[in-house]
């Protein structure tokens, strides 16, 4: 997974075409006036994906998701230890949230809290 990014963004690793099932999370990055470029992976290892997509992203920020779940991780963190875990069953307000918190992270500014 070579990647060609020049313009500074956070980079989404999805499986199986799942980035509209995360649209929450996208608008809560989109909030936060990050960019984002979203890649899709042939790995179903979400957290790896993610760290991943850490290490390929100028803004040191990658999410890996599929179907199921959504992981943010951070390239400074150990690939075992994402910073974020979210289960679509959670609800919008928490899925823009964790959107809103990837993309302050960028920014070095204080997370929104989830009320899950």
């Amino acid at each position: 997974m070579e990647s060609n990014l020049t313009t500074p963004a956070i980079v989404i690793f999805t499986t199986a075409d799942c980035a509209g099932v995360w649209n929450d999370v996208l608008l809560g990055i989109e909030e936060e006036g990050i960019p984002f470029v979203i890649q899709e992976s042939h790995s179903t290892d979400v957290i790896h994906n993610a760290w991943l997509a850490a290490c390929q992203s100028p803004l040191l920020v990658g999410i890996g998701c599929s179907h199921e779940k959504l992981v943010v991780h951070y390239k400074n963190l150990p690939t075992s230890a994402p910073l974020f875990t979210l289960t679509y069953q959670q609800n919008s307000h928490d899925r823009r949230s964790i959107g809103n918190n990837a993309a302050r992270l960028v920014k070095g500014i204080p997370f929104r809290e989830c009320h899950s």
